[in-house]
């Protein structure tokens, strides 16, 4: 109570203590999926299933290092070898998760999990603000990477359980261009906002050709639940 500054993002605030809980997405991301928003189990997404959690945690370590961090360490390079160093992380990374994606509609298989969820923002700003302000140009997604392109657009065109908010309305592509171009001073001294990729560059509500983008039909039901050793 009483802190006037600067904050980042995420952060996770108790209300009625006025306390941080935590600004660790990782931990957050965890922390909000233990709890049931919805009474009926049979609609409420399970997004670290106990069966899947060998392969997630595998997988979200490999995309924090090389590819949610990979991208800030070559931006934030200040030396050639530590940005060639994380440019072969990154796209290597990027190589294998496309042709992944290219047998099956998600990470770990039919239904989206934390590891989807921790890929995606990076995803979907990649070519719009890392691809030209951290120097991330070798490839595109959009040019360069089919199943990733479309994988990318299949989430943003999820379908929630009722009228209210939907993935599409918790990202603004142009936005985030704005804040990355405007706001990073070092990196980019003349302030000088990209006109592109926009939006509709991006083309993200294109039809994915994935499956059905309902909610029943994406996420793993806190109902169906497995043991872990499953």
């Amino acid at each position: 109570p009483g802190y006037i500054g600067r904050c980042t993002a995420p952060l996770l605030l108790d209300k009625k203590t006025f306390k941080i809980v935590s600004n660790e997405s990782s931990d957050i991301l965890r922390m909000l999926n233990e709890i049931d928003f919805e009474e009926d189990l049979a609609i409420a997404p399970d997004l670290y299933p106990p069966h899947l959690r060998s392969e997630i945690d595998r997988l979200d370590a490999m995309i924090y290092e090389s590819i949610n961090n990979g991208t800030y360490q070559s931006g934030f390079a200040t030396t050639q070898s530590a940005y060639d160093a994380a440019q072969d992380k990154l796209y290597s990374a990027l190589d294998q998760l496309d042709a992944l994606l290219a047998n099956q509609r998600f990470l770990t298989g039919p239904l989206l999990t934390e590891a989807d969820l921790r890929l995606f923002p990076t995803i979907v700003r990649f070519d719009s603000a890392y691809a030209v302000l951290f120097k991330c140009s070798r490839k595109s997604i959009r040019a360069d990477y089919p199943n990733l392109q479309a994988w990318m657009r299949d989430i943003w065109q999820i379908q929630t359980s009722d009228a209210g908010l939907q993935v599409r309305d918790t990202f603004d592509v142009d936005a985030a261009r704005e804040s990355y171009f405007g706001q990073l001073f070092p990196l980019n001294p003349s302030g000088i906002i990209p006109a592109g990729p926009t939006l509709e560059d991006m083309r993200l509500d294109e039809p994915a050709g994935r499956g059905s983008n309902k909610w029943n039909d994406v996420f793993v039901a806190k109902k169906d639940r497995l043991p872990e050793h499953v």
